[in-house]
């Protein structure tokens, strides 16, 4: 991996201008990328990698679409559709608990969810309903500023993720914080690979149906790009990668971001590059677009800076 640290001068308007030039030279064609932003993130602090990547790649002559699937995501959690996927859940909830309680007994917070679960009636989503979309146009709204009504928005979020939480667990989700805990570790590959196909507690399964494999169907990317900042994104993004690679295997995955970075010196190494095909450290406003083009005209990565990749060798 050749590593630049470089950044303003070398995303300058005529490196771009010669970049776009020689891509379409070698590739005769545009490439259509899709950005995604993975939660959990905080969904009032847009992250801008997005829209930089956007920037150089679309002077470039790339067709880009940016997904905050992160900002999405909430707004989908707070809503109808979301809520009544819940109460379908609440059986199969119920059922794994009693499957549980004939090899040991039950501990007393899988007693307690038992007892909660009973209570998730109908009449209850639908007040949650009610509830969830007062508190998102409070959010949206000048009401915003209104300390008493932002109070009250704030503690509808944390009922009705915590409601979230009762169908997915052992996993509890939450907002605020965004701390989604899907029970496993983040720091451990074999545990990110296992929470990857956990359908039980790995909420971010349904966030991809729902979100993330729809744009894909409809957009056709050739380049999907996930951009990691924190380390608990590993879990949404690894999910995303995976599905991604199993539904569109001819999709190029790449990773990138300040987690990705950290990861540098293990990543090569690690079994959760089997999810994606290659990821970009440092900063990627010109190891990105080299990296697009050269996917464009099926050329080898190893001349792309600051890339880690796989081809037929390994990584």
């Amino acid at each position: 991996m050749r590593i630049e640290y470089t950044k303003g001068e070398r995303a300058s308007k005529e490196l771009i201008m010669l970049h776009r030039e020689a891509s379409e030279a070698s590739s005769g064609r545009k490439m259509k990328v899709l950005l995604i932003f993975p939660p959990d993130w905080f969904p009032s602090e847009p992250y801008l990698s997005l829209p930089s990547l956007t920037a150089v790649l679309r002077q470039a002559g790339h067709t880009v679409i940016q997904k905050d699937i992160n900002l999405e995501m909430y707004d989908w959690y707070f809503s109808e559709d979301f809520l009544k996927k819940v109460l379908y859940r609440v059986p199969r909830q119920l059922d794994r608990l009693r499957k549980l309680s004939k090899k040991r007994d039950l501990d007393a917070a899988e007693m307690d969810l038992q007892l909660a679960l009973c209570d998730l009636t109908r009449q209850r989503i639908d007040e949650l309903i009610k509830k969830a979309e007062k508190a998102k146009a409070i959010i949206r709204g000048e009401v915003f500023y209104e300390i008493d009504q932002l109070e009250w928005s704030i503690q509808v979020f944390r009922e009705v993720t915590s409601v979230i939480s009762m169908v997915y667990a052992p996993a509890r989700i939450c907002m605020p914080p965004m701390e989604t805990d899907l029970s496993y570790k983040v720091f451990v590959s074999s545990e990110v690979m296992e929470a990857v196909n956990d359908t039980q507690v790995n909420v971010y399964r349904d966030v991809f149906e729902h979100l993330v494999k729809p744009v894909i169907e409809q957009e056709q990317p050739d380049v999907v790009g996930i951009s990691i900042v924190l380390q608990q994104q590993m879990f949404s993004s690894m999910t995303f990668c995976a599905l991604i690679k199993q539904h569109f295997p001819h999709i190029h995955v790449t990773i990138g971001g300040n987690t990705v970075t950290r990861l540098r010196d293990v990543l090569p190494q690690s079994p959760l590059f089997q999810y994606f095909d290659s990821a970009v450290v440092y900063e990627g406003e010109t190891a990105f677009v080299q990296l697009v083009s050269a996917v464009g005209a099926e050329r080898s990565l190893a001349d792309v800076p600051n890339t880690i990749y796989k081809d037929a060798t390994g990584v």
